[in-house]
């Protein structure tokens, strides 16, 4: 005879004898056609095109143009982009120095920025003024910034640099990682400021100290974020350089399209080595883009 002790809940026992776990317990999930179908086609829309891009990275040029399904096997599109004399390595090296150096600037001027509009009691009239910039300057078209920017760019000297890109893309960026760091500044609670002040922490020690380590799935959103933005600018590479070693990869590749040739292995794969890494980025930080997001949504 089994014997309980008093106050314990005795668990579940199956017809075997065995305790059963919650999860055995649990309904599964039925299949619902009317939502899982769509969401099932939605999947697919932006899937295969991903995948057929893989596809054609490692096929032949003449199984690519070929009428037939022909599916061969081959690294030579990825031997040609790497060769000796190819620009794609210089441009793959400019795009991680651009990605690097915006996601560092964004970063350390965002969350300053951001937590000094979530802790200095402003105006709201200079709040609305703050929110409606923002808001706005993602709205222009920026081929209408071109012109001046090109201008900036050159009586500085930056013209046709990494630094210089990095630069733009940092004020195209900037907003946005600020108003995000802020949204999520706000969901810290006050009193471990104060409790900070209150032993003698400058308002810098605070920010670096306690802000900061709080707020580490907003700098990872918004990391993430930044990263993406840099690493698929085009229009800014395109302008701002001269082309060759000196562009980013996204320039690159639009350059492999020539008026009586289109390289279409070369371009499949520089294709596939630009996006499969910052798709891998995307779904490994997705728990920390979405914890940042909604971060503050939630005091």
């Amino acid at each position: 005879m089994s014997t309980t002790t008093p106050g314990a809940i005795a668990e579940p026992v199956t017809s075997t004898g065995t305790a059963s776990s919650p999860a055995a317990g649990r309904p599964r999930r039925r299949f619902r056609p009317a939502v899982d179908l769509p969401l099932l086609a939605l999947l697919a829309v932006f899937v295969l095109p991903i995948a057929w891009l893989v596809v054609l990275s490692v096929q032949p040029g003449r199984d690519i143009v070929s009428p037939d399904w022909v599916f061969g096997f081959t690294l030579d599109n990825v031997a040609e982009l790497l060769g000796p004399g190819r620009p794609f390595v210089a441009q793959l090296g400019n795009s991680l120095l651009i990605v690097a150096g915006t996601i560092v600037l964004c970063l350390v001027v965002g969350s300053a920025t951001g937590y000094a509009l979530s802790r200095l009691q402003m105006a709201r009239w200079v709040t609305l003024t703050l929110l409606a910039v923002s808001a706005v300057l993602p709205l222009i078209p920026p081929m209408a910034l071109v012109p001046g920017l090109y201008v900036t760019l050159n009586s500085l000297g930056l013209l046709g640099t990494v630094l210089g890109l990095v630069l733009l893309n940092t004020v195209f960026n900037l907003p946005f990682s600020a108003l995000l760091m802020k949204v999520y500044f706000d969901g810290v609670p006050g009193e471990l400021r104060e409790a900070a002040v209150v032993d003698g922490a400058s308002e810098l020690r605070v920010f670096l100290q306690v802000m900061v380590p709080l707020a580490r799935s907003g700098l990872a959103a918004v990391a993430v974020f930044v990263g993406i933005m840099a690493w698929n600018e085009f229009l800014m590479g395109l302008v701002m350089t001269s082309g060759g070693r000196t562009s980013p990869l996204t320039v690159g590749i639009a350059s492999l399209v020539q008026p009586y040739e289109v390289a279409w292995g070369p371009m499949a794969a520089a294709g596939t080595l630009a996006t499969v890494p910052i798709i891998v980025l995307a779904v490994v930080a997705n728990r920390q883009i979405m914890s940042g997001l909604t971060g503050g949504a939630v005091k």
